[in-house]
């Protein structure tokens, strides 16, 4: 039975409105809304509702506004019409087009474009057309975008415009629209054009973080350090949408916007052999490169900033020379505090003696700045805990160490109570993002949004991992359990086969570190001079 539907008669024509943009330099959804009401009212449609996604991919299966449109003309049979100002705002691609023309197709769904008009998904001539005029405007859309980028370098270079995100500490002069003063960086609509004030001003509440950043670096004050004060005062970053990190603080302290110098171009969007696109800094003498003075003049002390700057250098410098290559060791990611519960890391025991066996010791990183312990362990390290890698092995096969002593160590099976919750509640996560995943999958398969292909993957990669995880959770038990093993007897004599096999440094590192997990070894805690060995 054909799913076409005619209008007979003087019935009202009842479409919907879809919207969409990648970034937020491809224009506003509210300026497409208003298109398409002009589209509708040109062609008698009343819009019933209207439906967006922002910033997100082309990829239809990305797009939950468009999923939510199909949803609603499943439920609304006497919607007839579909307005979208352009038909790539829809469909991005041949292949995406004939899977948006079945579901049309099957729904009895006319679409309308402001340049086409009217397209009937069941003309195969129109829909033809329809691909030609997407073809060609591609390659326009590309002219577009270049002539537009060096037109946009010209008037940085004239200084009369400011291109770029406002970095910390300023921000864009907020627009006044009839008396009222709209938030820094939201557009206003004069003349149906959107409209910026493209004026750099200090922010009130940044400025003063941003001098007591330098101040703390002209002190001395590692990034790190800096960053955790930052949070422990609440300070809110620059997208408020994250607490500060190190490298925040090292991209502040680079910036020459601070120096006074405007910088625009900086980097630029290359392509690999795959079509991806990606990042690389752009040379000083680059033509793409524009450098020039801000308009708001130095931030902080040029002084000050070619003083941090050098400390940073030489700092940057010092860590280059003496960055040692630790080489992989089977205790890796299996080495654990015992005081405050950290991962512990890696060293060179003994760097610069290429005649002697490399030494691998361990550390705990507890006594950085601003570490504090994991629940349900006894305390923030207040002195280095440390043991080398040899020791532990040692250790674990009841072998006399240096001068004849042997370590303590310690058996457990089981968990502790916090782990064992957030491993639970882990697995239940992956089962129910699991199960979610083929649920979409299906109801994207019934609208003709993915092919047969790709739900006979999900279905199978989805089941493998419900499965798993629903053997795990079995494994791990309904409550957290810890036994102490008497390290003695056949365990010892066990483990004393372990380490023979771990200090085996003719077989792969991965192989011996299969053998340690095989052997069920979770993780293994250090409080020099004791080791506890946790097996699940």
């Amino acid at each position: 039975m054909n799913a076409r539907r005619h209008n007979s008669g003087p019935q009202v024509r009842h479409g919907v409105g879809y919207t969409r943009y990648s970034t937020d330099e491809q224009g506003s959804t509210a300026e497409q809304r208003a298109i398409n009401d002009a589209v509708a009212a040109e062609h008698d449609i009343v819009l019933t509702h209207s439906f967006a996604d922002e910033g997100v991919s082309r990829s239809l299966a990305d797009r939950p506004g468009l999923q939510e449109l199909f949803d609603y003309l499943e439920a609304n049979r006497d919607v007839h019409y579909l307005v979208v100002n352009e038909l790539e705002r829809l469909t991005a691609g041949i292949g995406q087009r004939q899977q948006i023309t079945t579901l049309c197709k099957r729904l009895g769904i006319t679409l309308v474009t402001e340049d086409i008009g009217l397209i009937d998904p069941h003309d195969e001539d129109a829909m033809y057309d329809a691909d030609l005029r997407a073809v060609n405007a591609k390659g326009e859309v590309l002219k577009v975008r270049r002539r537009t980028r060096r037109n946009l370098r010209a008037k940085v270079a004239a200084g009369s415009t400011i291109a770029m995100r406002p970095a910390y500490g300023v921000r864009m002069k907020p627009l006044v629209v009839d008396g009222v003063e709209l938030p820094s960086g939201m557009p206003a609509f004069v003349g149906g054009r959107k409209v910026r004030s493209g004026e750099l001003e200090l922010h009130p509440d940044e400025y003063p973080w941003l001098k007591q950043i330098f101040a703390w670096a002209d002190e001395g004050v590692p990034s790190d350090e800096i960053a955790r004060r930052l949070n422990t005062e609440a300070v809110p970053t620059k997208t408020r949408r994250s607490g500060w990190g190190g490298n925040t603080i090292n991209g502040i302290l680079d910036n020459p916007l601070y120096k006074g110098e405007l910088v625009w171009g900086r980097r630029q969007v290359l392509r690999d052999e795959n079509g991806r696109a990606y990042l690389e800094a752009r040379d000083e003498d680059d033509p793409g490169r524009v450098v020039k003075a801000s308009p708001l003049g130095p931030l902080v002390d040029p002084d000050l900033w070619d003083r941090v700057h050098t400390q940073r250098m030489a700092r940057r410098g010092e860590r280059r020379m003496k960055k040692r290559v630790v080489p992989e060791h089977v205790l890796d990611r299996f080495v654990y505090c015992a005081r405050c519960g950290h991962r512990m890391y890696a060293r060179v025991d003994n760097p610069g003696k290429p005649n002697m066996k490399i030494r691998i010791r361990f550390y705990c990183p507890g006594t950085r700045p601003g570490m504090v312990a994991k629940e349900g362990y006894p305390g923030t390290c207040t002195r280095v805990n440390s043991m080398l890698a040899d020791r532990i092995i040692k250790g674990v096969g009841s072998q006399p160490i240096r001068g004849g002593a042997t370590v303590q160590v310690t058996v457990s099976r089981g968990v502790s109570k916090d782990e064992h919750a957030r491993r639970r509640t882990a697995l239940e996560a992956r089962i129910a993002e699991s199960e979610a995943e083929w649920k979409n999958a299906k109801r994207l398969a019934i609208k003709g949004l993915l092919d047969d292909d790709d739900l006979v993957s999900t279905k199978r990669r989805t089941d493998e991992a419900v499965s798993a995880a629903r053997a795990d959770l079995a494994d791990l038990g309904d409550s957290a359990q810890i036994e102490i093993l008497p390290f003695a007897g056949e365990i010892a004599e066990r483990f004393a086969e372990l380490a023979q096999a771990l200090e085996d440094e003719s077989a792969p590192v991965a192989l011996r570190q299969r053998l340690l997990r095989d052997f069920g070894v979770h993780r293994i805690y250090v409080d020099n001079p004791d080791i506890r060995v946790e097996l699940l």
